[in-house]
């Protein structure tokens, strides 16, 4: 829109400067032409017209709309009232008062105007009228004018629609192909739209909620920046100026999302100090701000859906376990215990050790059914995993002479439950190894987790083991743990010396981050 506006301002300077030169010329041609009038007049023209080209305040505009509008009808007077050919001149001046001043200050200047003909019919005489064939090339050169002008206008408001076409129809490809977008995937789409209708090179959708998968660090800056200056209270579109990453100050455009009275985010991206937004654009950006909002919102409900859908199922298959597998092994117990206790004396001794290994069994796989039943009821999404953790390794070492140390650093929200239920095993395992194997005093247990990576690390003061000499029990489980971390894309390191205690460590990446080393 600016640019349109500069050039129509252009195409008007060019009319006034052909209509101002042309008639002088004709007037000095004719033979009541004064080359001092005209000289003059030709000077203070152009000079005013030359002082156009600058950014003015409205009050020098005002000043200047008078005293051009004064001029010109006072030229229309002279050569020849309402049949002057200046008198385009003068609609191409009240043009230019109506592009920069109000409405109000458009029909003062017009007044005052008006009120000039009448006194300068008096005080200055027609004696500027020029030959009628000087008024004839005159009326030649205004039909070309105006003929240029009109095409060349045309020309620029076919490709001011052309503009606001192509950016409305980018817009709506936006709203076409958003539909059960990914964040991380509608963050992406959103920026590079930004980009290409505001010809910016910076852009960052910001979200308040489910920001800490992303793995973008510029975007956690600019995140942190709203949250520190309070943008969860915006209500509307609005200019900042921050610094970026380097501590260079910046101008931005920002548009919060909001949606129900709730805040989800806010699009940020750079632009030119001296920018300034029309309603179109600030029309696209609410466009863009509603298309997100919606789908952000669409992608809550079908999150939550999903993940009660699956509590449903853990639910039920906790449920099934305990109804059918653990009572089956209860069975199996008590028909063990009838059967030794049915075997005639002579015949116990032989199969005596026998049946206590079966009983032995049967008593382990209860016990993890049990703890299977119970990892199926406690871990839930809406309970943090950390909590979960904590509360694993107080039940696993209850009734055990172990020092048990437990923290966390960090929260997340919305994590895959498969990096969720690894982590949850991993620990299981590794607690379970030290309780049966590692004859340790204490155990040590952390959970850390960034927009980077989770770090999940297990430790103990026990004998330790060297991997050449573990058992086959323990090699399995070892086996099991890495299996589990590998599969959500994570590595397990451990670390175990004779006498001098293990260390598990698993490193999983968040989503959008890959993996080195």
């Amino acid at each position: 829109m600016n640019q349109l506006l500069k050039e129509v301002r252009f195409v008007v300077y060019l009319i006034q400067w052909i209509l101002l030169v042309a008639f002088f010329y004709f007037y000095m041609e004719s033979p009541a032409g004064n080359p001092d009038f005209a000289t003059g007049y030709l000077t203070f023209c152009g000079l005013y017209i030359a002082l156009l080209c600058f950014a003015l305040p409205n009050r020098l505009w005002l000043l200047l709309g008078l005293v051009d509008m004064c001029f010109a009808l006072f030229l229309i007077v002279q050569t020849g009232n309402w049949h002057s050919p200046l008198l385009l001149y003068a609609f191409t001046s009240l043009f230019m008062l109506m592009v920069v001043l109000s409405l109000k200050q458009v029909i003062l200047v017009s007044l005052v105007s008006s009120s000039v003909i009448f006194f300068s019919a008096i005080w200055f005489p027609g004696n500027m009228v020029l030959e009628q064939s000087q008024l004839d090339h005159l009326h030649l050169l205004l039909s070309i004018l105006i003929w240029t002008s009109l095409a060349f206008w045309w020309l620029v408001l076919l490709r001011a629609i052309k503009a606001v076409y192509s950016r409305g129809y980018q817009v709506y490809l936006f709203m076409r192909n958003t539909a059960s977008t990914p964040i991380p995937d509608l963050c992406s789409s959103t920026e590079k739209l930004v980009q290409k209708v505001f010809r910016t090179e910076l852009a960052y959708l910001c979200l308040y909620q489910g920001h800490e998968e992303e793995g973008n660090w510029k975007r956690e800056f600019f995140l942190n920046t709203l949250l520190d200056v309070g943008a969860q209270e915006w209500r509307g579109f609005r200019i900042e100026e921050w610094e970026d990453m380097t501590g260079r100050s910046d101008t931005y455009a920002c548009m919060p999302l909001r949606l129900d009275q709730e805040a989800w985010g806010c699009l940020i991206f750079l632009i030119a100090p001296n920018r300034t937004f029309h309603q179109l654009d600030q029309l696209l950006l609410r466009m863009i701000a509603i298309v997100v909002c919606q789908q952000i919102k669409q992608n809550r409900v079908h999150y939550e859906m999903a993940q009660s859908l699956h509590e449903e199922m853990r639910k039920k298959l906790a449920q099934d376990m305990h109804d059918g597998l653990a009572q089956q092994l209860f069975f199996l117990s008590a028909q063990l215990f009838q059967l030794k206790n049915a075997l005639p004396d002579e015949a116990k001794e032989s199969v005596a050790e026998r049946l206590d290994q079966i009983e032995d069994r049967i008593k382990w796989c209860h016990g993890e059914v049990r703890h299977t039943i119970t990892h199926l009821r406690v871990l839930r999404d809406s309970e943090p995993i950390a909590e979960a953790i904590e509360q694993l390794v107080r039940r696993l070492t209850a009734g055990t002479d172990l020092e048990v140390r437990f923290s966390s650093k960090g929260s997340v929200a919305g994590e895959a439950l498969p990096v969720l239920d690894a982590i949850y095993r991993m620990v299981e395992e590794a607690t379970a190894n030290v309780i049966k194997h590692a004859r340790a005093r204490s155990l040590a247990v952390s959970v850390e987790v960034s927009s980077i990576q989770w770090k999940v690390k297990v430790r103990d003061d026990g004998i330790g083991f060297v991997p050449e000499e573990k058992s086959s029990e323990q090699n399995y489980g070892v086996i099991g743990m890495k299996e589990r971390i590998s599969q959500v894309g994570g590595t397990l390191y451990i670390t175990a010396n004779v006498d001098e205690g293990t260390e598990l460590l698993a490193i999983i990446p968040r989503k959008g981050v890959e993996m080195y080393g």
